[in-house]
């Protein structure tokens, strides 16, 4: 399999960065479709959470919660939550990468988290189409 360099125990080692999102949200499909066009190298997979046996592609989900965010397993195959998950894309991509030093500053870290748990909680407003639950219909 191209995807996946080995798996040792609970952990699969991607051959590239995967990044699992939420694909019923259009909110978050929004977002992906931006780290697409900036991610001009190829260098990510996109997987939806919603993919079937994804805790059996990456085992090391199942001590997650499902909806703790964005995640993205590095090439080691450790996860990356939220606005980690975040920082961790976003230090990979384009001019991004010259300003995402500040985000370890412990102060401007804790700040981010805070933004990000905000919009998290609010990501079904702030998608296109308004959602009546949990789960936003995507287009």
């Amino acid at each position: 399999m191209e995807n996946f360099r080995m798996k040792t125990g609970n952990v699969t080692e991607p051959a590239r960065p995967v990044i699992i999102y939420d694909g019923e949200c259009n909110f978050c499909i929004s977002g992906i479709r931006r780290i697409r066009d900036r991610d001009k190298a190829d260098q990510f997979l996109y997987t939806p959470r919603q993919t079937q046996d994804l805790h059996a592609l990456y085992p090391q989900l199942l001590e997650i919660e499902s909806n703790a965010g964005m995640r993205l397993i590095d090439h080691a195959g450790r996860v990356h939550c939220g606005a980690d998950a975040v920082y961790q894309i976003y230090r990979r991509i384009g001019k991004f990468r010259y300003i995402t030093w500040i985000y370890p500053v412990p102060v401007i870290k804790t700040l981010l988290k805070g933004i990000y748990l905000i919009i998290s909680k609010n990501r079904s407003r702030l998608g296109r189409t308004k959602c009546e639950s949990d789960r936003c219909p995507t287009e």
